[in-house]
């Protein structure tokens, strides 16, 4: 990977962000002078303005500091399962998971395996981001399959990356606030959810198991 700088990091960042320098120093809570000083290489970030820079967006260290070509740091399963939660914890996205682990008699067949899959429905209107998703996915498979067809090499599979990350940056996506309500009024939703599920019939089980 080719030496790459801290300004250089957070000038492509930016971009990709579509803000201005003005717009990212806001969203970062740090003057305008220091987001320009840093992207022409003229000063440095401390340590603590690097970490407030990749958790607010979502980006290794390594990655900022130009030691990574990843901008997401996944060394472990527990890495893997925090991007996941990010996913299921935006607003703008919905995924449905089918977990199949029934297999009649446990035994496992070349037609019925143990399987999980994820769904997003691109026209679902209530989670506007869905269609773009869709959109990615279906590009990032074909710069994978580029890749390991070897119809590309490294350096243009990156190029492949950035340029998606450049045409789909936005819009900008939020994440789910925690609800922490009381304990009548959680059950009291969690009652309505059961009905609009399963209808009535289930919500009463639950009522009478709830007060058994």
């Amino acid at each position: 990977m080719q030496n790459v700088t801290i300004g250089e990091r957070l000038q492509q960042l930016r971009k990709e962000m579509k803000y201005t320098q003005k717009e990212f120093a806001e969203f970062l809570d740090i003057p305008q002078p220091s987001i320009s000083a840093y992207e022409n290489n003229r000063n440095s970030p401390t340590v603590d303005v690097l970490v407030n820079i990749a958790t607010k967006c979502n980006i290794s260290l390594d990655w900022l500091c130009g030691l990574s070509a990843s901008r997401f740091s996944v060394s472990t399963m527990s890495d893997v399962m925090d991007l996941l939660y990010v996913l299921f914890e935006t607003n703008e996205l919905k995924l449905d998971i089918d977990v199949h682990d029934r297999l009649y008699e446990d035994i496992e067949t070349e037609t019925d395996r143990w399987h999980t899959s994820l769904t997003i429905y691109g026209n679902d209107r209530d989670h506007i981001c869905n269609g773009q998703l869709c959109l990615i996915i279906k590009e990032m498979r074909e710069n994978i399959n580029n890749l390991n067809s070897y119809a590309i090499d490294d350096e243009s599979y990156e190029f492949a990356k950035s340029k998606c990350r450049m045409y789909y940056g936005e819009p900008r996506v939020t994440r789910k606030e925690p609800k922490n309500l009381p304990y009548e009024d959680r059950i009291r939703k969690h009652y309505d959810w059961l009905q609009e599920k399963y209808g009535t019939k289930e919500k009463k089980q639950m009522h009478h198991l709830n007060n058994e």
